[in-house]
């Protein structure tokens, strides 16, 4: 059975290639039908950078994961949280120079304040930077760039805060979808909507699928089971927390195995 035929659906606008309407999605898949992605958040340092120096604190980055997998969860997909890498951007003399040659920073120089050390891990990047021209952007690899200070639009339904939207909308073209400019879709620019629809849904799983370390839900609970097995508490812990934090059946029994890992 398809995710199409298993999901709650309303009328909304027309697709994103532009043909049929598309309706968009309001109820997620089945708990076991969820696809788990790792993702690594990193918050770049540089004191000298004022545009790259970033102040976000640990629960700012968790309020604002929590809130992308809101946006995501009607997509049966979940941004499991692999770790929150705080450190120094690299190649800051380069950027400084590439700035001040060109008059402002390009979009291609950022790529050089990347910290090579911290980019090998399955799933997917986010990096938060303090301010650049964009609110965010996706460069077509495994990462995108986020500003702390973003600004959207409001929009009838809309999110409330504008990080976690510009966030969500860059993992979405991580995962394959254009843009589409209906302006409470999550593919729209400049806005605060969140909402995606059912092609849209479809196409993103299909990308879920494609994405190093992506891990079906049933998967991750057997992985956790043999992380308790192997006395591995560490890898055991942050599975069961992703298990956990995924809205359904199967939330109550992760949240139970997760207390019993944290019971000295």
């Amino acid at each position: 059975m398809t995710l199409l035929a298993l999901a709650v659906i309303v009328p909304a606008g027309r697709s994103a290639a532009g043909d049929e309407p598309s309706p968009d999605v309001t109820e997620p898949p089945p708990y076991e039908q969820f696809v788990v992605i790792p993702l690594r958040v990193h918050v770049l340092r540089a004191a000298d950078l004022p545009e790259v120096d970033c102040a976000l604190s640990d629960a700012d980055v968790a309020r604002i994961i929590g809130k992308v997998n809101a946006i995501w969860h009607v997509a049966g997909i979940h941004w499991g949280l692999d770790s929150v890498v705080r450190e120094p951007a690299d190649g800051q003399d380069k950027f400084r120079l590439a700035r001040d040659l060109n008059g402002s920073a390009t979009l291609e120089s950022f790529r050089v304040l990347l910290p090579e050390a911290s980019r090998h891990c399955d799933g997917l990047h986010v990096y938060y930077i303090h301010k650049f021209r964009f609110n965010g952007v996706y460069l077509g690899d495994d990462f995108a760039l986020v500003q702390e200070t973003a600004k959207l639009d409001a929009v009838e339904g809309g999110i409330d805060e504008p990080i976690p939207r510009v966030t969500a909308h860059e993992l979405g073209h991580a995962l394959g979808l254009p843009h589409r400019q209906n302006k409470t879709n999550l593919l729209a620019s400049g806005t605060t909507g969140t909402l995606l629809n059912a092609q849209e849904v479809e196409r993103a799983r299909e990308g879920a699928h494609n994405i190093k370390g992506s891990i079906p839900a049933a998967e991750v609970r057997k992985l956790a089971e043999q992380a308790v097995t192997a006395r591995d508490t560490e890898k055991a812990r942050r599975l069961w927390r992703w298990l956990a934090e995924i809205p359904g059946a199967g939330a109550a029994e992760a949240q139970r195995r997760l207390g019993e890992l944290q019971k000295p």
